[in-house]
């Protein structure tokens, strides 16, 4: 009997792609500041190439900022690309950053009608997402979607990042659930799948690639969907 459901936030109740537009100008604009003479499909090689060597560094840690996280990342593409950089410049890239979510956020299809639907079931809905306070904040503003969650936690606010288990042991706790009782829907086999897995939880995988299945080896989840309505249909 599933008593609550858990959801992931990011690449999972929205896509990054529909930021990417976005994001371009402020990569272009950043490497502009930093006295970088580059084109964009070099500037996010560099990018994807050094945010991968940092991610892994701190996803060893049972708790981090994401800010110190994304900042090292950046720090890293701009050394990598032979460009200069301060606090002040990557300050700027962060707050265009925010301003061109006005314009570009967007929820998956299906997403408010589900969470909605899992509430008239009775069903606890929770949110449980690696991020910090003021980003949660300044996105779940632009999502509208707040009032659809019994419960939120942040990374910051557990003092815990998936798929270390203490995020996932006070999620359960505010959902008055044990884990074989709970759903876990995210996108990251790394961090959501593995750490649901461990932590007792039903984990279940949003796969949106058509060209290939979800590689089968561990972390294996135990239930993977195309779409978000079809969280629904795992309740039985």
């Amino acid at each position: 009997m599933i008593r609550a459901v858990l959801f992931d936030f990011g690449g999972t109740l929205f896509s990054y792609e529909t930021m990417m537009n976005g994001e371009s100008r402020n990569l272009l604009e950043l490497a502009k500041d930093a006295g970088i003479e580059a084109d964009l499909t070099e500037i996010l090689r560099a990018q994807r190439e050094q945010s991968r060597s940092v991610f892994k560094r701190y996803m060893a840690r049972p708790y981090y900022r994401h800010r110190d996280m994304f900042n090292d990342s950046m720090r890293a593409t701009l050394d990598a690309l032979g460009g200069t950089h301060d606090d002040e410049m990557l300050d700027g890239y962060r707050a265009r950053q925010w301003e061109r979510h006005r314009s570009d956020f967007a929820l998956r299809p299906g997403v408010t009608d589900t969470l909605g639907e899992l509430r008239e079931r009775g069903i606890h809905v929770g949110m449980v997402s690696n991020i910090d306070d003021d980003q949660l904040e300044h996105l779940l503003d632009l999502s509208g979607i707040r009032p659809c969650f019994d419960a939120i936690l942040s990374s910051e606010s557990a003092r815990s990042c998936k798929p270390h288990g203490e995020i996932f042991r006070q999620a359960l706790s505010s959902a008055d659930c044990g884990a074989d009782e709970a759903l876990f829907v995210g996108d990251s086999r790394s961090a959501d799948v593995a750490g649901a897995n461990a932590a007792g939880l039903h984990s279940v995988l949003l796969w949106q690639r058509t060209d290939r299945s979800p590689p089968d080896e561990d972390p294996r989840p135990r239930h993977v969907i195309s779409e978000i309505p079809q969280v629904l249909g795992l309740l039985g």
